[in-house]
């Protein structure tokens, strides 16, 4: 078992001498069997084809092996490598900046390709023993053309670096953003930034409510 998300289990097999990843969406308990049954298709279902498409589109992610419609299972591609959160820290800066661009420029196809995946932290990417980066857990993604949820994909993972790479926080998300707007152009990035900044205004405000009441 790798994870235990609130909605999945993951967990590594092999089969046939490959290695996989299992990810199995379980029952639960307190909806109607009927409707869980086909909330748990419909977002494996979900879930797949983002993949594949993203794929078609040059993003790296793990490849789909099989997918088990009425277990509600995908079966991956296990990627060898870390979770970029683990690593990070340890890079000295060029190679961070080179990181930092090339994640830029995956993030730039995925949302070139109206995805957003959700869920953009640093424990969402791994990094193999050749320095290429992957994209995983798409169960939070969505095909989009609203401006708000591209921009939180990079909130989100602007916000992973600030609480858990803070040193280096500065050099990555400008590096990044070197990326993204050499797929995207430096209009739509500005937008980007420009929501970003809009999102994080209403959290703060969010925060000085809770903590007034």
């Amino acid at each position: 078992m790798i994870r235990i998300g609130a909605e999945a289990v993951v967990s590594k097999l092999e089969w046939n001498e490959f290695k996989l990843v299992s990810k199995h969406r379980v029952p639960k308990p307190y909806r109607m069997p009927e409707l869980d049954k086909w909330i748990r298709e419909r977002r494996t279902l979900h879930e797949a084809k983002i993949m594949v498409d993203l794929k078609k589109a040059g993003v790296p992610c793990p490849a789909i092996i099989l997918m088990d419609r009425d277990d509600s299972t995908i079966y991956l591609q296990f990627i060898e490598g870390s979770e970029l959160k683990k690593v990070l820290d340890s890079f000295p800066p060029k190679i961070i900046e080179s990181i930092g661009r090339n994640l830029g420029e995956i993030v730039g196809k995925m949302h070139s390709s109206r995805v957003a995946h959700g869920d953009l932290t640093t424990s969402n990417i791994i990094i193999d023993e050749h320095g290429r980066l992957y994209l995983i857990d798409f169960g939070l993604s969505a095909v989009t053309d609203d401006l708000e949820e591209l921009a939180v994909d990079v909130h989100l993972l602007d916000r992973s670096l600030e609480s858990a790479h803070y040193p280096i926080r500065e050099l990555f998300m400008k590096n990044f953003l070197r990326g993204y707007s050499s797929i995207l152009g430096r209009e739509f990035t500005l937008k980007i930034l420009e929501k970003m900044k809009e999102i994080r205004r209403r959290g703060r405000y969010v925060e000085e409510r809770r903590r007034r009441s």
